[in-house]
């Protein structure tokens, strides 16, 4: 797209998505992010690029070979909601829930929060982490 032309809020949230649920961090992060995004969870409060790429390194250490779910998503204006929820041989994340502020045709804004749960135990959570970011929860 060229300069002056930008997506809409909708436009955005599905080519993150897309984009995250193949893996490819960095397209995403050129394509659907501004550069001085702001990202809040439990354990951050970042912005940039680099912020988002430790956030997606944490999750694919929780969550190592996960097989992620879309349970609801929803765009209302600038903003957009994201539930998840994600299964691997380590921990099971339940819960998932990112939000999102969209203007200009970028990400300006994440939020992230995730329960986990051990492997050993699917039936009760051991833990909650607020890192996804999603590849970080695909998100």
């Amino acid at each position: 797209m060229g300069r002056g032309q930008h997506r809409s809020p909708m436009e955005v949230f599905e080519d993150h998505l897309g984009l995250r649920l193949e893996g490819n961090l960095e397209e995403d992060l050129r394509r659907n992010y501004a550069e001085d995004v702001v990202l809040l969870t439990v354990n951050s409060n970042a912005t940039g690029h680099e912020a988002l790429r430790m956030s997606a390194e944490r999750l694919s250490r929780q969550l190592p070979g996960a097989e992620f779910s879309i349970a609801a998503k929803q765009v209302s204006g600038p903003y957009a909601l994201l539930i998840w929820s994600a299964t691997s041989p380590r921990f099971q994340a339940v819960e998932g829930a990112d939000t999102f502020v969209i203007r200009d045709g970028k990400i300006v804004l994440q939020t992230i929060h995730y329960g986990l749960r051990h492997a050993s135990e699917f039936g009760s959570a051991v833990t909650t982490a607020g890192q996804a970011g999603g590849g970080d929860g695909p998100p």
